[in-house]
């Protein structure tokens, strides 16, 4: 028994549990479409896959925007290390306040993602596992118009 004029649990549960449903689905929707014209809208482009393959990388040069991702798929039977050159002074070959590339291990199959947000040159070199020939890409990056 309840107290004249007390609201009881069940009647307080059965009519928030809907709003509370509406108002979370209507979030999600909202959440949805702020991520969606977001990315929709900052004209970077999709990203960039570079394959490292036994017989070195495919393609061996590209061109992107500044702000997108270059993702290098390991497609050799191996494991391998990819990394940012370095030039006759010990510097990266990366633009100047660019972090260079490394991706430390890599087993065969495995992914590494960077993204460049530096425009300029980028060189990334692998030594090509089992035989130790150096593999070269170039990725030029470009600023956003």
């Amino acid at each position: 028994m309840t107290r004249a004029g007390a609201p009881t649990r069940t009647t307080a549960r059965a009519t928030t549990r809907p709003t509370a449903r509406i108002a979370a689905g209507a979030a999600s929707v909202l959440v949805a479409v702020a991520v969606m014209s977001g990315c929709a809208g900052n004209n970077v482009p999709p990203p960039t896959e570079v394959r490292l393959t036994a017989e070195g990388f495919e393609p061996v040069t590209v061109e992107t925007s500044a702000g997108s991702e270059v993702r290098f798929v390991n497609r050799s039977e191996r494991p391998q290390h990819l990394a940012s050159i370095a030039l006759d002074d010990g510097a990266a070959a990366v633009p100047p306040g660019a972090a260079p590339i490394d991706s430390g291990r890599l087993v065969a199959g495995a992914t590494y993602a960077a993204r460049l947000d530096v425009p300029g040159e980028y060189v990334v070199e692998a030594r090509l596992a089992g035989t130790g020939t150096p593999a070269l890409v170039t990725i030029q990056v470009k600023e956003l118009p």
